[in-house]
């Protein structure tokens, strides 16, 4: 099924459906006998969707109870952090050198060498007793998910939760504009993500409009990514026992001017993404919620259910393909219950 609430579903049973989904994405991903680095990310992405969607949700789940899921849900994904950092890393040494040339080639070399034992280990499974963890508590939190209870019904149960989102996405931007850091940047790329993805669970209410956010906030999330990826270099170069003083500055100095290009970059689509307020843009997903509700029942007494209109493709590599398009391995924990068949929809943890 699409990362998604259905307009005409009741938002518990919503809830309860794309929560079920993800952690069952998460666990066909990890219950292979080797969890390979693909694997890795892929669960990582589920993790970070359901977290989203917790998020949406928080207010009408009650904030003790949601605080709760969203921090098993982030001790689960640095149990597989590691692994992808590593991989990350040698990703973005690759790209910086490839686009810095022969010189850029020469200023990276002593960190190059660095991870030369280090690209052998990102390409190895996932250690197994991390994967057997993150399964065991994954089966844990899907009792706890299936048990969730929402207060409110409608747009009345998401939009409290979409407004502090939003809010928070504001404040980001302003302080990591005004403060520039790695960390003030990270911050905003994680609000950037979850207003990415909290669209893409609301999208059904006007898929062409919503169409425009997803794709936007997609693409400034993936402009933040890079800078965070480069902040983990930079990292690791400054860790580094076998590079010198001076190979260390040369080679954050080639990451800083790359930072400093994507922020560019990156600084007016954030503006424009963010530039309303946060009451009228709440105003407006309620009036788009309500009225798409309306359309809907309107629409639906006419079609038989060949002719029901299907909801936009928002394309985007974060979707998970749909379960008839994943090949089960001998087994795997399955968790979602049989639903309509899913129409192939959502770069990276």
């Amino acid at each position: 099924m699409p990362y998604r609430f259905k307009i005409d579903e009741p938002v518990e049973k919503g809830f309860r459906r794309i929560a079920r989904e993800q952690l069952d994405l998460a666990l066909q991903e990890l219950a292979a006998q080797e969890v390979q680095p693909k694997g890795v990310h892929e669960s990582r992405k589920a993790l970070k969707r359901l977290r989203a969607l917790v998020r949406l949700a928080a207010p009408a789940l009650g904030a003790d109870r949601a605080r709760k899921r969203n921090n098993t849900l982030s001790e689960i994904a640095q149990l597989l952090a590691g692994h992808r950092d590593q991989a990350v890393m040698l990703d973005t040494l690759k790209k910086l050198g490839e686009e810095n040339g022969p010189d850029g080639a020469a200023t990276l070399a002593p960190l190059t060498a660095h991870f030369a034992k280090a690209s052998a280990d990102a390409q190895q499974p996932l250690d197994p007793g991390s994967a057997a963890q993150a399964r065991l508590m994954l089966l844990r939190e899907a009792k706890k998910f299936a048990r969730v209870r929402i207060r409110k019904r409608g747009f009345a149960a998401l939009e409290g939760g979409l407004e502090k989102s939003y809010r928070h996405a504001r404040k980001s931007l302003k302080i990591a504009y005004s403060e520039p850091a790695d960390e003030t940047f990270h911050t905003l790329r994680k609000s950037v993500q979850w207003h990415w993805r909290q669209m893409s669970l609301l999208a059904r209410a006007w898929p062409e409009e919503f169409a425009i956010r997803v794709a936007d906030a997609r693409e400034l999330s993936q402009l933040l990514g890079d800078d965070h990826d480069l902040a983990l270099l930079i990292a690791e170069t400054a860790n580094a026992d076998d590079i010198s003083a001076d190979q260390k500055e040369d080679i954050v100095a080639l990451c800083r001017r790359k930072q400093q290009t994507l922020r560019l970059e990156a600084e007016f689509r954030a503006k424009r993404l963010f530039a309303e307020m946060p009451q009228p843009f709440i105003k407006r997903m309620r009036a788009y919620w309500k009225f798409g509700s309306g359309m809907r029942a309107r629409e639906l007494p006419h079609l038989t259910h060949a002719e029901e209109p299907q909801a936009l493709h928002l394309a985007s590599s974060e979707t998970p393909k749909s379960h008839g398009e994943i090949k089960p391995a001998l087994g795997k924990p399955r968790l979602a219950a049989k639903e309509e068949p899913a129409s192939p929809s959502q770069r990276r943890a």
